[in-house]
């Protein structure tokens, strides 16, 4: 790891810790950067809030997860991506749990939709690009609806027994 990025990341771990104890609200300054063994200015070099550390936290997750995927339409379509969004929730259950529970949600929609739409304007099918929203909600909306049931659900079913799953799904469809 990058020394000049460990406080961040520090800070985003204590954050994710604290969250599964503790509402947003109750969150200080001083209870995070004690929980992540970083200095207040190494906060305040990187964010401005408590709620950007979550946000932060979150964007890093969903580049990891997705990064240069978007880019090929066929992507969307693929049991990779379907795969992607199934390993996504469950390395990120914690994550996602406490942007749900402190009604972050929104944040995570229109972050999701900037990166999607963002990639599908370079799209060279005219009627995608004509439709890129519609193309979107049609085959990204459902995988998070069902991965997001999945991990509010205690993951029930295996990793894998959610892909067969879905398969399963579109079979029906």
């Amino acid at each position: 790891m990058n020394k000049a990025n460990y406080p961040k990341q520090q800070i985003t771990e204590a954050l994710i810790d604290l969250l599964q104890k503790t509402s947003i609200e109750d969150i200080t300054i001083t209870s995070l950067v004690t929980k992540a063994h970083v200095s207040r200015n190494a906060f305040y070099n990187n964010y401005q809030s408590v709620e950007d550390v979550l946000k932060e936290a979150y964007r890093q997750a969903h580049q990891k997860a997705f990064q240069n995927k978007y880019i090929d339409i066929s992507y969307f379509t693929s049991d990779e991506a379907i795969l992607d969004f199934i390993q996504f929730f469950d390395k990120n259950t914690a994550l996602l749990l406490a942007l749900q529970k402190w009604n972050l949600l929104p944040y995570i929609a229109k972050y999701n939709t900037h990166c999607i739409l963002n990639s599908l304007e370079q799209s060279n099918n005219p009627f995608i690009h004509q439709y890129k929203e519609y193309f979107m909600i049609y085959h990204t909306i459902p995988y998070f609806q069902i991965c997001y049931y999945w991990i509010l659900s205690d993951k029930k079913e295996t990793p894998q027994e959610l892909f067969q799953m879905i398969k399963q799904l579109q079979k029906q469809s």
